[in-house]
C-alpha cells in the first residue's frame, strides 16, 4: 500500500490535457468551462514570447512561483476578418467588429501549474484598430485564472 505522505507520481503513459473555454465580452475575459482530456497536449511552437517585448496573444501556464511552464500562441480573441476575392483576382482582407467571442485553448494538465494567464495587446477594439502594426509590441497580462479542479465543469 502506497504511503500517502509521498508525492503522487503521474504515469507518463497517461498524459492529460486541459481544454479551457473562454468568453471575451465588454473588454473582459471569462473562463466559461474546462475539461480534462485523456490525450497528449499538442506542443507549443517556437520560443516563449515575452510581455512588453513581443506582440500578439498567448496563454501561459504558470507555477506557484509565477514561472512559465508552457505557452500557447493564440489568434486575437476579438479581431474577425475574412478574405474577399474580386473577379480581377485581387484579394483583400476585410475586418468586422466583434463585440463578443468564444475561444478554446489546449494546455498540458501539469500538476505543478497553479494559474493560467492571457497575455496580449488589448481587449479594447478601438485600441487594436487604432494601433499600427509597427506599434503593436505592447503585450501585457490581460487576465489570470486559477487552475480549475475536478474533471469537468462550468464556471458560470
Amino acid at each position: 500500500m502506497p504511503n500517502s505522505d509521498q508525492p503522487r507520481r503521474l504515469d507518463p503513459n497517461q498524459r492529460r490535457t486541459l481544454r479551457l473555454t473562454f468568453r471575451v465580452a465588454d473588454g473582459a475575459v471569462h473562463l466559461v468551462s474546462y475539461e480534462r482530456l485523456p490525450m497528449i497536449c499538442p506542443p507549443s511552437v517556437g520560443e516563449a514570447p515575452q510581455a512588453r517585448k513581443n506582440g500578439g496573444f498567448w496563454m501561459e501556464l504558470r507555477d506557484g512561483n509565477n514561472q512559465v511552464l508552457f505557452h500557447r500562441l493564440i489568434h486575437s480573441p476579438l479581431i474577425g476578418s475574412v478574405e474577399v476575392h474580386s473577379p480581377d483576382g485581387k484579394i483583400e482582407r476585410k475586418f468586422g467588429e466583434i463585440k463578443e467571442s468564444i475561444f478554446e485553448v489546449l494546455l498540458p494538465d501539469n500538476p505543478a501549474a497553479e494559474s493560467i494567464a492571457l497575455i496580449g495587446e488589448s481587449l479594447d477594439l478601438s485600441t487594436l484598430s487604432a494601433t499600427g502594426a509597427q506599434q503593436r509590441a505592447t503585450s501585457t497580462e490581460l487576465a489570470r485564472f486559477d487552475i480549475p479542479r475536478g474533471e469537468k465543469g462550468s464556471m458560470q
